[in-house]
């Protein structure tokens, strides 16, 4: 699922530079635009005009200038979608799935250790889980505008929590998109091994507000993919300290916008309230593994059990959600090496988090 790669979209913010194009004495200011719009055969034969003047001179192998193998530096020049195959890559090696035989259980391992256990929904506690997703149809006025936004990348609403511009932190959207992207490609197997039902296909009475997604329910990978992105910039803006003088109130926001954006799709009527539970709670796992990634500075933990079925009248309550995150993960096993690739990305964000002269000036 790369579909968090699309967050770079958020480079739109370059807006206010359309307002140059009225002021025709500065042509020059055309150069900003990057790679060149020409049409290929033009250049092709403006190159063709050209290339007589070279010489047919061999070429001085000593001229040859070779990159370093291996080198994470080599990530600057390839393009972002070859970065994702290759953070997926490395993120997809130690990452696992487990059923078991009565299938009444799932787990997604990290290493040797189980990162996420739950237990696979009844069909009662779906009948009474979907009553509460009907409940929550009237917010779909207030909510939609959210709702359809968040259908594809939504590194944004982050982003406005803490101020991120394209300009400024490019990398930043970047490592979210990424983020979002891998924490979704987690949840693709145990939905699959878990196989579970959408509410409207349980209900008639929910009628999606959009159209229902073409796969599983249990877990929801926007809630894992929203609470995955909170855990990384917590870590990420708790490393730059002196950056925000109310870190700790953005760090509160960041999972608040993380659960709204899970109990959008409630809303929406494409989730039931356990799925949101399930999948936040894989989200926070992920979250710490990618940051474990990026700086060797996260612990593996073992998983708590969630098991819907305990309870199955229980909503997806932010209260309720942030109690309980304290105890998904009892105790931190072994250290998450760090990977050179995924350190090259946190690397980058991190510097955009600089530049502070601590004079105001």
């Amino acid at each position: 699922m790369q579909h968090g790669l699309h967050g770079l979209h958020g480079l739109h913010g370059l807006h206010g530079l359309h307002g140059l194009h009225g002021l025709h004495g500065l042509h020059g200011l055309h150069g900003l635009s990057g790679a060149s719009a020409a049409d290929p055969g033009a250049l092709q034969t403006s190159t063709q005009a050209l290339v007589y003047a070279a010489g047919l001179e061999p070429l001085p192998a000593a001229g040859v200038k070779p990159l370093f193998p291996q080198s994470p530096a080599n990530m600057a020049r390839w393009a972002p979608d070859i970065r994702a195959l290759l953070l997926q890559s490395v993120f997809a090696e130690k990452l696992g799935w487990a059923m078991n035989p009565a299938g009444t259980q799932a787990s997604v391992t990290w290493g040797s250790t189980a990162i996420w256990q739950v237990t696979r929904p009844t069909p009662a506690t779906m009948a009474t889980q979907v009553g509460l997703v009907r409940n929550y149809i009237d917010q779909r006025p207030d909510r939609s505008g959210e709702i359809m936004s968040q259908l594809g990348p939504f590194g944004a609403f982050f982003g406005i929590i803490l101020g991120l511009t394209a300009a400024r932190n490019a990398k930043t959207f970047e490592l979210l998109g990424h983020v979002q992207s891998l924490a979704g490609l987690a949840t693709m197997m145990p939905k699959h091994l878990l196989a579970c039902r959408r509410p409207d296909e349980v209900d008639a009475r929910i009628l999606p507000l959009i159209q229902t997604p073409g796969h599983g329910a249990y877990p929801s990978a926007h809630a894992a993919q929203a609470f995955a992105m909170a855990e990384v910039l917590t870590s990420l803006i708790r490393a730059n300290a002196a950056f925000f003088p109310d870190t700790e109130k953005r760090v509160d926001l960041l999972y608040r916008q993380a659960h709204r954006i899970a109990v959008n799709r409630t809303v929406a009527g494409v989730h039931f309230p356990m799925d949101s539970t399930a999948g936040a709670r894989l989200g926070v796992q992920i979250g710490r593994v990618l940051v474990g990634l990026m700086t060797g500075k996260s612990a593996l933990r073992p998983a708590a059990l969630f098991d819907p079925n305990a309870a199955p009248d229980t909503d997806f309550l932010y209260a309720d959600f942030a109690a309980a995150s304290v105890d998904l993960t009892p105790k931190p096993t072994a250290a998450t090496p760090a990977d050179p690739l995924f350190g090259w990305l946190w690397a980058g964000a991190m510097a955009e988090f600089g530049g502070l002269s601590g004079d105001g000036a």
